[in-house]
């Protein structure tokens, strides 16, 4: 099995599937890339997951709003 970010040239540790929280879905990925993917997922969580958007988030931008109500 080959890490799914095998291409960048810097796996470390063993290959194993490593499943995606928002899908359940799993993806192989060596030891390195698995905590580099766990930690950028937890930012986005902490920037995105919130009731209050984040204070760069600009409704005017797309046209889009933050709570669901429209």
């Amino acid at each position: 099995m080959t890490c799914q970010d095998d291409h960048r040239g810097d796996c470390r540790g063993p290959v194993e599937m490593h499943m995606r929280p928002s899908d359940w879905k799993s993806f192989p990925r060596c030891d390195h890339h698995a905590g580099l993917w766990y930690a950028e997922q937890e930012r986005i969580q902490r920037t995105y997951g919130g009731a209050t958007p984040p204070s760069d988030f600009d409704p005017a931008y797309a046209g889009e709003r933050w709570d669901e109500d429209y």
